[in-house]
């Protein structure tokens, strides 16, 4: 079954969703589908999919995700990459997403860019929350510097690093097990600078390791949530 997310509470898709029911899925009348609105999962049935798409509801419920919210600061890396991370950690249920510049990004974005990049990783971040039917679509926010972080308003902020004085997330996880919201920082390819992990850590970030294998910076969000996944949700 297809999910959509609506564009207002009378359950209006994009273009380019109902080109999917039409065209690329080839859905016809009596086909099912889901539509989200206000994290409210209508399940809609197709009446007519001919010039335009046209359904009946034929079931609400009301849908909370898990009251774990994890944002993700990510510094920017190349387009494959960034679009792996952010539809893989969407699956896994990222809440927000911060971008972030650093002194060893390779890729840097012309302020007149901006909005379109961010608009293509926020249609990212839709079509993964589709596919993994959350009810949710997480939010991708301006592009941050490092200093802009400290001003995040989060329980507990974490700063993923290959550094020899870093601490077990695990055990982090555990001991903050009643924490509502959780921020992931996450490194571009070669880390951080020495100073700007410094600068983090002073400011009431925790450093610490994902284990012993180094990962690529597309793949340490995935692995962080997948910890979190596990010690926080039942």
């Amino acid at each position: 079954m297809q999910q959509y997310f609506a564009i207002n509470k009378n359950l209006e898709l994009k273009n380019s969703d109902y080109h999917h029911i039409k065209s690329v899925m080839r859905m016809k009348k009596g086909d099912i589908i889901k539509i989200i609105y206000d994290k409210t999962i209508h399940t809609c049935l197709l009446t007519s999919v001919n010039d335009k798409v046209l359904f009946d509801v034929i079931k609400k419920e009301r849908k909370n995700e898990d009251e774990i919210k994890v944002g993700i600061a990510f510094c920017i890396i190349k387009e494959q990459k960034q679009d792996y991370l952010l539809q893989k950690s969407t699956e896994l249920g990222a809440y927000e997403f911060f971008p972030v510049t650093s002194k060893r990004c390779v890729v840097k974005i012309d302020s007149k860019k901006e909005d379109s990049k961010i608009k293509r990783w926020q249609e990212i971040c839709k079509e993964a929350s589709e596919q993994s039917f959350r009810v949710f679509v997480p939010v991708i926010n301006k592009i941050n510097k490092i200093n802009d972080l400290i001003n995040l308003n989060y329980d507990l902020k974490l700063l993923c690093s290959l550094n020899k004085n870093t601490k077990n997330i695990k055990k982090i996880l555990q001991k903050n097990n009643k924490c509502d919201k959780i921020l992931i920082v996450i490194g571009p390819e070669g880390g951080f600078e020495p100073s700007e992990e410094e600068y983090l850590i002073k400011n009431g970030f925790i450093s610490v390791s994902l284990g012993d294998n180094v990962l690529r910076a597309e793949t340490a969000p995935v692995v962080a949530l997948s910890m979190i996944n596990y010690e926080f949700k039942r």
